[in-house]
């Protein structure tokens, strides 16, 4: 019976008395006789001590996956906040360009006009770019999310769930 109990414990996976019954090929009232109490807490103790360190694997994993999930959220909100001010920043850019197309003077600049124009046309496109990277981000933010949601699920079932 102490060999099934030491098998057990160095498998390293939680286990019940009947698991220890069932290699050692004893019934349950043998270990649970009032003859034999110390025999009855050492499996006890090494049951609950093997939920114990499982449960202590398990939250490791899982604070480790967390962390993962969680720092690619963060880089994902950064990248989003990076380009929208970049996006304002080009807004601004692009008013300060349509007020310079008169020189002091008051006379309209054609070919600053049209170097101008195209420096327009160039900034609305980067800025058309800008937006399609920002919601394909803020898509990958929702889907980082929703991973750090299913599993944290995932990890409290296996937890908690085979719990009566």
């Amino acid at each position: 019976m102490r060999l099934a109990l030491s098998r057990l414990i160095k498998a390293g996976v939680p286990f019940t008395v009947t698991d220890v019954c069932a290699l050692a090929g004893i019934g349950r009232t043998f270990i649970y006789s009032q003859k034999r109490p110390e025999l009855t807490q050492a499996v006890l103790d090494a049951r609950n001590q093997s939920v114990r360190a499982a449960t202590t694997r398990a939250e490791d994993s899982l604070d480790t996956q967390t962390a993962s999930w969680r720092e690619r959220a963060l880089n994902a909100e950064a990248l989003v906040s990076s380009l929208r001010s970049g996006i304002q920043r080009r807004d601004e850019q692009v008013s300060d360009l349509t007020g310079m197309l008169y020189d002091a003077d008051g006379v309209h600049l054609v070919e600053e006009n049209t170097r101008l124009r195209e420096l327009i046309r160039n900034l609305t496109r980067n800025l058309a770019e800008s937006e399609k990277e920002r919601t394909r981000l803020a898509r990958s933010l929702d889907g980082a999310r929703a991973n750090v949601k299913h599993e944290r699920e995932r990890n409290v079932t296996q937890l908690f769930g085979d719990r009566p």
